[in-house]
């Protein structure tokens, strides 16, 4: 006789509705590092570094998660940088004089590829999140709040007009 199912939630094994809850977490937003080689790093991927740390799913990072951080923003620097060589000059010489596709893609490709890994152990992006199981929970309201609102007449859910 095969044994009974547990209850959504209470199963270790992810695919039976198991989700981490991740609230606020002590782990400060720590500063995009400079580069050894002295570049500075792209617009847009100060922008990408600013807004994962806007997100909820920061909460999740510990220190030891900062490696694969900076490799996820090197990822992003690298693509965008042979993106615009390679729109730059798209048509390259092959060995036997043919055209091919300047060889930049390639490489933007492999960066996009490796930032990808990055957003995927990381959290980044919906679909990511739902793949590791984390549930990003709003604040919850204190019973303070809660008392406020009702004296103040807002928000009343209940209430059906």
């Amino acid at each position: 006789m095969p044994r009974t199912k547990k209850a959504p939630g209470t199963a270790v094994d992810r695919r039976n509705g198991r989700r981490t809850e991740v609230a606020a977490s002590s782990l400060a937003k720590f500063a995009l590092p400079k580069r050894s080689s002295g570049e500075p790093w792209r617009l847009e991927t100060r922008k990408a570094w600013s807004a994962l740390w806007a997100d909820p799913v920061a909460g999740a990072l510990t220190p030891v998660d900062r490696p694969v951080l900076i490799r996820w923003a090197d990822s992003i620097d690298r693509a965008a940088r042979h993106l615009e060589l390679g729109d730059a000059n798209p048509i390259a010489r092959g060995s036997m004089g043919q055209e091919v596709e300047s060889p930049h893609y390639g490489i933007a490709d492999r960066a996009i590829r490796a930032a990808q890994a990055c957003e995927a152990q990381l959290g980044v992006g919906a679909l990511n999140r739902a793949r590791l199981g984390i549930a990003i929970l709003q604040e919850r309201v204190s019973l303070a709040d809660l008392n406020a609102r009702i004296a103040s007449g807002g928000d009343d859910d209940d209430d059906p007009r």
